[in-house]
């Protein structure tokens, strides 16, 4: 096991295993895919500063704890390579931490994005109209996202994967 000598190194080791855990983590590329989607539309529909910082938090809070879920799985693979049930009570709480968390930011997105869903075309036109950059500019972003998504799974083949 490496150890940080120094701040730089253990930026690096930490920008490494949120590679990892985007290469080898389905769910971890979903919740990227869908918080770039909602940090998009809170972006068009001019959240309020509040609410904007409260579904960046959620989104957060998901991210991290599926990291975490992530570490919790290879740290009881290494310890318990043979099925044991505290193992996959381990897992399985873990798993659960982040279905709750999921299930909170959903929750929140409803509460934030619903009432204001009924206009977002209009929202869009006028985004366009006045800033047609920038409305280029994350319609890109979502689509590289989209594309990252949808290629390190094909990326991954021929490669030793972990199960999810």
């Amino acid at each position: 096991m490496k150890r940080a000598k120094n701040l730089r190194e253990s930026f690096l080791y930490a920008f490494q295993g949120l590679v990892y855990a985007l290469k080898t983590q389905r769910n971890m590329r979903l919740h990227l895919f869908s918080a770039t989607l909602v940090l998009a539309l809170g972006w068009l529909l001019e959240l309020p500063r509040r609410e904007f910082i409260a579904v960046l938090t959620a989104i957060m809070v998901v991210m991290v704890a599926e990291m975490v879920n992530t570490a919790i799985e290879a740290t009881v693979d290494l310890a318990s390579p043979v099925l044991h049930p505290l193992a996959q009570t381990a897992k399985d709480v873990a798993a659960g931490a982040v279905l709750l968390a999921a299930i909170g930011a959903a929750f929140l997105g409803a509460w934030v994005f619903v009432p204001r869903l009924g206009g977002i075309g209009q929202d869009f036109m006028v985004r366009w109209n006045h800033t047609p950059s920038a409305t280029v500019a994350i319609l890109l972003v979502l689509i590289a996202v989209l594309g990252l998504v949808a290629w390190i799974p094909k990326a991954q083949r021929g490669r030793q994967r972990r199960p999810e």
